[in-house]
């Protein structure tokens, strides 16, 4: 068989709920040369069940341990046949042209490409959810240079991929340091606002401020690893997470992303959801802050 033009890889786990609609979408993409390729880890063989008998041409894998979502895009990355990686995930629903246009602004610019994504749904909660953690990738305005790239709605040429390593699969945060390394050693990531993915929101509120608040803090351990552990910026961070300085800039960072993408209106009536979600997240780094000033040697402070 001759190798597709992409592979569409998703990452599943305890996904029946959803990845029927998402592969269903896929099939409806105005760009046919793809493949798709499943990698579960669910315990249960719901999703497999949905994959396997509606999907026949989807390429199924399960594995029987648990997968973290980078490890199992890892494992998926290394069955795909195209030199062309694209990733997404069993809760996002790609419009039709997705794909043709994710593939297009690839060739057009030859970067790693950072697609849209927008709310599926109307529900007040998902909008305040989504505009907490996708304000900065909602569809609208220009094509334009971003500073990182949800693994939500992502191209990446293999040849990159396998330069970066892959994802760092032992965490939830590997799409961001697959960023930081990306742009580090000199990859540009451009968003392209036509190429259009929905994410389906299913948390209830407290799930989501627990997910923030975890979220937060494994990012302060990541950025705290990222700069060698030092004590000094460990400190500068915690000051001003804690003072309203880091969430003030956060809101009007938020601001701007709506008032671009025309969801200014959504911004204000979610705004209480936005707030907490992000001071939710603030708290989770603030924990990491401390714990790491206690634990850090002297010997990191210059």
């Amino acid at each position: 068989m001759s190798a597709p033009d992409a592979s569409v890889v998703v990452p599943a786990y305890e996904s029946h709920r959803t990845i029927a609609a998402c592969l269903e979408a896929l099939r409806r993409q105005t760009f046919a040369a793809f493949e798709t390729v499943v990698v579960d880890s669910s315990p249960g063989s719901e999703s497999e069940r949905i994959v396997r008998g509606a999907f026949p041409d989807v390429r199924y894998e399960h594995v029987p341990q648990r997968l973290l979502p980078h490890a199992a895009r890892n494992r998926g990355a290394e069955r795909a046949r195209s030199d062309l990686l694209v990733f997404t995930d069993p809760d996002v629903y790609a419009e039709p042209r997705w794909l043709e246009a994710l593939v297009g602004s690839h060739r057009a610019s030859g970067h790693i490409t950072v697609g849209a994504i927008a709310c599926h749904g109307r529900r007040w909660l998902d909008v305040g959810n989504h505009l907490c953690k996708f304000a900065k990738w909602l569809p609208g305005g220009q094509a334009r240079s971003v500073d990182m790239s949800p693994t939500a709605n992502m191209l990446c040429p293999r040849r990159v991929f396998v330069e970066l390593g892959g994802f760092p699969g032992e965490h939830l945060l590997g799409d961001t340091s697959f960023s930081w390394r990306a742009r580090r050693l000199g990859h540009e990531l451009w968003f392209d606002p036509r190429a259009i993915v929905s994410h389906h929101h299913t948390q209830n509120f407290r799930e989501l401020l627990g997910e923030r608040y975890r979220r937060g803090a494994m990012f302060g351990q990541l950025r705290a690893d990222w700069y060698g552990n030092r004590r000094a910026l460990s400190l500068l961070y915690l000051l001003v997470s804690l003072l309203p300085i880091r969430l003030a800039r956060i809101l009007m960072l938020t601001a701007a992303h709506c008032r671009r993408a025309g969801h200014l209106f959504d911004l204000v009536s979610t705004l209480p959801v936005v707030t907490l979600g992000h001071s939710a997240w603030l708290a989770g780094e603030c924990r990491t802050y401390a714990r790491l000033l206690v634990r850090l040697p002297d010997s990191t402070a210059e």
